[in-house]
């Protein structure tokens, strides 16, 4: 029998003797992941050892090398550390519980994608350059979709939390996503407008990128189908000052205001509204706004009744959720967030593929993949559609004045 229960059962509860194992805080850019991680070509970032480390590994067999496409530099560098700790801590767990395929060690060949789509393009190749058995990222669309093609033509899946709808349109049976499509976001977030807020017009501002574009048809789409009217203005990620944009959603005078954004737009937006006297409009934003790397740019007061849609919420109060949470802490000193919870979750779902391909062939693992259903994550239940969609799970998130957040709504879109 394959070790597919064990691993599922690592991450549910990723043994007592693994968290006492787990060392102390790091604080570098970059880890060495149990001794398992690679420069992945030749002009790479060669990714360092930190002080402290997780435990110890037992797989002594050959590695299986997994890609992994990361933000260690740029704008979303924060997210991008979180991605990576996250891979490398799971990494870590699995290797000292023996690794994969009776005994081989996951090894991670990661390289930095600065966040855009061209530093995307030069990790991936580098990535393929290193016969790798399957692949962990890029995390944003517009990255995502630069390099989706060079996935499918080299015959390597891979797993992303890109959330564009528009990523589906290249058909790619490589493709495989682990977060809730913006297709499904958009709709939600216009039901709950509606429900909440009785609205009847809805402004929001978005991202130019295939992210906000995509998102913002998707809304766009559906008011007009039930009667909203719809007014939105886009600007250019690393923008620093939206009020342009702000101000024409303002005059048109809508009842409630979305934005799709990015880590830095999104507080942006906080910060420009609250200026531009429209925060007492109620706002809903994307996941970006209900990461800490977001909301720390944030003053209490201007996030408070400010609402979030994403597909992670830290529910401290479920026993799986909040021991993933403690561990992490442990393990980094630092809380984890979406950006961990997603990327440590497809860690182990890409563990758990090639234990049931029972092969480190890429073809195999891409089968397995498509095959997934009821793999429990630490947020919820995975089923793999046809199109490679796994994740179903939604929340509305509300702050309070103190930057916390509770639960306005949770969507099941199955």
């Amino acid at each position: 029998m394959r070790k597919t229960k064990q691993i599922a059962a690592l991450m549910m509860a990723a043994a007592m003797a693994l968290t006492a194992c787990s060392g102390g805080a790091q604080t570098a850019q970059s880890s060495q992941a149990g001794g398992t991680e690679t420069e992945a070509a030749s002009g790479a970032e060669q990714t360092s050892s930190a002080e402290g480390s997780g435990a110890e590994s037992t797989a002594t067999g050959e590695p299986i090398k997994v890609g992994v496409s990361y933000m260690n530099t740029g704008s979303m560098a924060a997210g991008g550390l979180r991605m990576h700790q996250a891979i490398t801590m799971a990494f870590e767990e699995i290797n000292a519980a023996g690794g994969v395929l009776d005994g081989r060690p996951l090894e991670m060949a990661a390289v930095d994608d600065t966040g855009t789509p061209t530093g995307a393009v030069n990790a991936v190749n580098k990535i393929l350059g290193e016969n790798v058995a399957v692949a962990i990222g890029p995390h944003t669309s517009p990255m995502a979709s630069a390099t989706q093609e060079l996935y499918r033509k080299a015959g390597v899946p891979f797993v992303t939390a890109a959330t564009s709808p528009s990523l589906l349109q290249a058909e790619n049976p490589y493709f495989f996503r682990i977060s809730v499509s913006d297709g499904a976001v958009g709709p939600v977030m216009v039901a709950f407008a509606m429900e909440n807020f009785d609205c009847k017009k809805i402004g929001a501002i978005y991202d130019t990128d295939d992210y906000g574009v995509a998102a913002n048809n998707a809304t766009q789409t559906y008011c007009e189908e039930n009667g909203i009217e719809y007014y939105s203005e886009g600007f250019t990620t690393g923008d620093k000052d939206l009020t342009s944009q702000l101000s024409k959603i303002k005059a048109w005078g809508p009842d409630v205001f979305f934005d799709f954004s990015h880590d830095a737009e999104a507080a942006l937006t906080v910060r420009q509204l609250d200026e531009l006297g429209m925060g007492d409009i109620p706002h809903i934003g994307s996941n970006a706004l209900a990461q800490a790397q977001t909301y720390d740019l944030c003053d209490a007061k201007q996030l408070e009744g400010t609402f979030a849609s994403t597909d992670f919420y830290a529910d401290t109060t479920n026993e799986t959720m909040n021991d993933f949470l403690e561990r992490f802490r442990t393990r980094w000193g630092e809380e984890a967030e979406r950006y961990a919870a997603m990327y440590y979750t497809a860690a182990y779902l890409v563990a758990d593929a090639i234990e049931r391909a029972g092969s480190d062939d890429p073809e195999a693992i891409r089968t397995a993949l498509s095959e997934t259903q009821g793999f429990q994550a630490i947020f919820g239940e995975l089923n793999c559609t046809e199109q490679g969609e796994m994740n179903t799970n939604l929340y509305i998130l509300e702050f309070d004045g103190e930057k916390n957040m509770t639960v306005a709504q949770q969507v099941s879109l199955d």
